[in-house]
């Protein structure tokens, strides 16, 4: 019956069905493609587009469903539940269009959501050579969704493709993403697909719809409307002023990089301060190709000469005297170019650096270090006023597309919303802890943002695992007031939630890197988490998590879920415990650990009232955890 049922639809299929247009062709939603990873023992809803009211057929192996597109194209069926494994073979069939995806695996999908430390790649963490080498998991698939925004909801993904993990692919992985599903699968044996949705720089309210901002559509509109204003005054001084435009870079002409050519004639460039963004100096939400000149004077030729740019935001292409000297394709890597014999000259010399920008703040940013040109006897300071001309352009909403309410949910969740799924992991945070207001409000964010996720993926239990921001920034002497503290503090109480998890790094964070190399512990922790909730492992998933605490006679006695083997202090003696009295001021407490539980107090403080542990952008000298190694999460007891 099923293959007298098949054939006599292909036959309906080829004829024709009602007055649909036969000019629109089939399309299917982009992560059912090669090498998708489909949620196992789940009704899997599979959907695209068509010909007005055509029907369409979708199989699965030897299972066929079909289903008729609404008049406008829109097509949705459902694939029944399969257990773990595969190979399988998708075909989808209407008119005479045919689709086929091959080597689809059933397993466990997880979205990977947040900002830079989510969309941090495999080939830019620790041992990236070795991880990539190694990467050797045909049931481990990644699927990146392309960094797309926009002002309304959109079905369509802007692309991406599914990957396997191998050396080939593994290097542009999310690093976390990476690390968690390894784990998940050496425990499990089950395929795990992630889906990686993040963007560098991202604000929560970007991945939050009206619902969960609390908001109206109209209240939106009035914001859009005026960053709209702003796009079109400032398209309007790129291309008058500056001659760009959005096709094509103007620094070329035939591949041949013309503006670099040191007898250019710069003197109608606008003038620019470097270091630092190219937003400073008025372009607000350029995206694209700025190109920077600049010229320098030598007594004399140097040998062994090196420049050095310092971070540049996002690549640069680098030129002395016309000669191209260097490159660099990635965003925070230290650009130093060796300058070869016979490029530099006595008397004047001239640098041109052409930068690439995708998105966020552009420019020659520098850093820490110092932009200039060095050789073993001298060094030649290169930062002051150089001329700037943009090249090509991109423009971006005000506060650009990862800082504005609902951009991207609108482009890269909505899309992805009927794709059923085991969970999410979210690493994400850092942008909105940029003062104590926003850092506060956070709280009541996250909780929405996780609540209307599971409720738009039907899905009110499945599990969301975060990472709490790990250490950044030079550590205190003393105890102090601190943004990322009380981010952290808003982090946690999305526990509250049921099957919430959290993974503490503090201990893996980096003073001078907001995006701390060490991704794969990143991962392992919060695989634990997963373990326990979603694999029902008996297994140690958390660090040590204050539960209550007693004064008793100048002491404070503080009590820990998840103490696992025991209490210990990593290091030296036990620290990062700040105490204060009724006046509220802050001292290093004296701290030690007494079987469950840890005792806190100091000497001139006999009526303590409040204590914090961790409590600063980097707390640096916090190192309680359990046997485990997991380490304790930062919390505080009073005001």
């Amino acid at each position: 019956m099923l293959v007298i049922f098949s054939l006599l639809l292909q036959l309906v299929l080829l004829i024709g069905f009602g007055n649909h247009s036969p000019n629109l062709s089939l399309t299917v939603n982009k992560l059912f493609t090669d090498g998708a990873v489909l949620q196992r023992d789940a009704v899997i809803p599979i959907w695209g587009t068509a010909s007005s009211s055509a029907i369409v057929m979708v199989i699965l192996d030897d299972d066929e469903v079909s289903t008729q597109a609404t008049t406008d194209g829109n097509w949705m069926t459902s694939l029944k539940p399969y257990p773990a494994g595969g190979p399988h073979t998708l075909m989808i069939i209407s008119d005479s269009d045919t689709l086929t995806a091959e080597n689809i695996l059933f397993g466990d999908v997880w979205i990977a959501s947040g900002q830079s430390n989510m969309e941090w790649s495999v080939a830019a963490s620790a041992d990236a050579e070795s991880e990539i080498s190694t990467a050797n998991d045909p049931l481990l698939r990644h699927y990146k969704v392309p960094r797309s925004w926009s002002y309304s909801l959109v079905d369509t993904l802007a692309g991406g493709e599914w990957h396997s993990a191998n050396p080939d692919h593994v290097g542009a992985f999310t690093a976390v993403g990476y690390s968690f599903a390894r784990e998940l699968r050496k425990h499990t044996g089950i395929p795990i697909g992630i889906v990686n949705t993040s963007w560098g720089g991202s604000r929560i309210e970007a991945w939050m719809d009206p619902d969960a901002l609390e908001v109206t559509q109209e209240d939106l509109n009035q914001v859009f409307e005026a960053s709209k204003e702003r796009e079109v005054r400032l398209m309007r001084i790129l291309s008058d002023e500056h001659g760009a435009s959005t096709e094509t870079d103007s620094g070329f002409e035939s591949n041949q990089p013309i503006w670099a050519d040191p007898d250019l004639d710069d003197s109608q460039w606008m003038n620019i301060p470097v270091p630092g963004a190219w937003e400073a100096a008025g372009l607000e939400g350029l995206n694209g190709a700025g190109w920077y000149r600049t010229t320098f004077e030598l007594d004399s030729v140097p040998n062994g000469a090196t420049l050095h740019l310092g971070h540049v935001d996002d690549e640069d292409m680098t030129w002395i005297n016309g000669h191209f000297i260097g490159g660099t394709n990635e965003y925070q890597i230290q650009r130093s170019y060796p300058v070869e014999d016979g490029i530099l000259q006595t008397g004047m010399n001239q640098v041109t650096i052409r930068v690439y920008d995708s998105w966020g703040n552009g420019g020659l940013v520098v850093g820490d270090s110092q932009l200039k040109l060095q050789w073993p006897e001298g060094e030649l300071n290169l930062e002051g006023e150089w001329k700037f001309q943009v090249g090509q352009f991109d423009i971006e909403p005000d506060g650009n597309p990862n800082q504005l309410p609902t951009l991207l949910y609108n482009a890269m969740v909505h899309p992805i919303l009927h794709f059923p799924i085991t969970g999410f992991i979210w690493y994400q945070g850092e942008a909105n802890g940029t003062n104590p207001e926003d850092a506060s409000a956070y709280a009541d964010q996250f909780q929405s943002l996780i609540t209307t996720w599971r409720k738009r993926w039907n899905h009110d239990t499945a599990p969301f695992l975060f990472v709490s921001l790990a250490s950044f920034q030079p550590a205190h002497d003393v105890p102090t007031e601190s943004d990322w503290a009380i981010l952290r503090e808003s982090q946690a109480a999305a526990l509250t939630l049921p099957n919430v998890g959290q993974a503490i790094t503090l201990d893996i964070g980096d003073a001078d890197d907001i995006h701390p190399k060490n991704k794969q512990d990143v991962g392992d922790r919060l695989s634990l988490w997963a373990r326990h909730l979603v694999y029902q492992e008996d297994l140690i998933f958390s660090g040590p998590l204050y539960s209550d605490h007693a004064i008793e006679m100048g002491e404070v006695h503080i009590q820990f879920d998840y103490v696992g083997g025991g209490l210990i202090a990593h290091g030296d003696s036990l620290g990062g415990f700040a105490i204060a009295g009724e006046d509220g001021q802050f001292v290093w407490a004296h701290a030690r650990i007494q079987d469950e539980t840890v005792i806190v107090s100091h000497p001139d403080i006999p009526n303590p009232t409040s204590v914090r542990y961790a409590w600063a952008d980097n707390p640096s000298s916090a190192n309680l955890m359990n046997i485990e190694g997991l380490p304790a999460a930062p919390f505080r007891i009073g005001n």
